[in-house]
């Protein structure tokens, strides 16, 4: 088993971590911007994507957190908060 904290530099210039972007979604939800929050769930799935594209498993960690869980979180926030986009 891999164990990761990874951080993801973004256009604002600062790291977020996959941990930092469900905060902040769920943040931004919060405070009623859907799009903010729908962008950072999808910027979560992007990281975590990236690091199972490197070579991580679904039982591997990002934060102290399975990467297969992080994906559930996200998804599970998304269609919950009616955050899908429809096609």
């Amino acid at each position: 088993m891999t164990k990761l904290n990874i951080t993801v530099k973004t256009n604002t210039k600062m790291g977020m971590t996959v941990s930092d972007c469900y905060a902040n979604a769920r943040e931004a939800l919060k405070q009623g911007d859907e799009d903010r929050a729908r962008d950072l769930a999808d910027f979560g799935i992007v990281q975590v994507a990236s690091a199972r594209g490197e070579g991580m498993s679904t039982d591997d960690t990002i934060d102290d957190v399975r990467l297969g869980l992080w994906l559930e979180r996200f998804w599970y926030f998304l269609e919950n908060n009616n955050l899908m986009l429809d096609e």
